[in-house]
């Protein structure tokens, strides 16, 4: 059948088109449009990185058309919630400084509560010149940098890769979200009640029983639910319902 994707002022070229009955897929052109083999009653997938991905499940009425026409929505990007607390300071330094918690070891013998000033520190120490001198470094000062850089990470707190670590806490945050909503309503929000039905061939009666069945840990969840691992969730979904049905066959 040919088939044509529409959207709204951005690029339709490049989109992948599945048929997750038959196993084959194709490729939109510039214009959006693909030729794909179906039949009535299979499911075309469609996915693109820009657009909410869309399920749709073939019907007779469809074949009628010269160019059935599939429209996408354009993906809106929604940000994690971020809780803001105000801290109220005074003004003054000195009452506000005793509020400050600072952490680390390199902030172990300060203490923040005690204002001292840099005339204190002139008169009471003779200023030591402690570069080494090297005549190629300017000024005749020695700075190792990889030293300086393990300097201020051990200053700040910060342990192995920053960025791997924001990364393992953004990952943490996001697989407790997950686990506040059952595996089932995470199913429903995704998919419609026909996709159960029509696609995977679950009977209505069975659909609550077979999401229990399919069920996973939190961990492969929360990989599955990515946008860009939409199509592996069908295809596992697909795989669980022939095992479903399988084993109430036996039965």
């Amino acid at each position: 059948m040919k088939g044509k994707i529409v959207a709204d002022s951005i690029e339709v070229e490049n989109l992948t088109v599945y048929n997750i009955t038959s196993n084959v897929g194709a490729v939109t052109n510039v214009d959006g449009k693909f030729s794909i083999k179906a039949k009535a009653t299979d499911t075309l997938y469609v996915q693109g990185l820009s657009y909410n991905s869309k399920i749709y499940i073939l019907t007779e009425k469809d074949f009628w058309l010269e160019e059935l026409e599939i429209r996408l929505h354009i993906k809106v990007t929604e940000l994690n919630e971020v809780e803001i607390t105000p801290y109220t300071l005074t003004g003054t330094l000195k009452e506000d400084t005793k509020r400050i918690q600072v952490y680390g070891e390199a902030f172990s013998g300060i203490d923040a509560k005690a204002v001292k000033y840099y005339e204190d520190d002139v008169r009471s120490k003779t200023p030591v010149n402690t570069a080494i001198y090297n005549p190629l470094a300017p000024n005749g000062s020695n700075f190792d940098l990889k030293l300086i850089g393990k300097g201020i990470g051990k200053l700040l707190g910060i342990k192995g890769n920053p960025k791997k670590n924001s990364e393992l806490v953004l990952e943490e945050r996001r697989q407790r979200d997950i686990q506040t909503k059952s595996f089932s309503d995470h199913m429903f929000e995704r998919f419609t009640h026909n996709f159960f039905t029509e696609t995977l061939k679950i009977k209505h009666e069975d659909i609550p029983m077979f999401l229990q069945y399919a069920e996973m840990p939190v961990k492969d969840l929360s990989l599955f639910l990515k946008p860009e691992y939409e199509l592996q969730l069908i295809q596992y979904l697909t795989i669980k319902a022939k095992e479903y049905k399988l084993g109430n066959q036996k039965e």
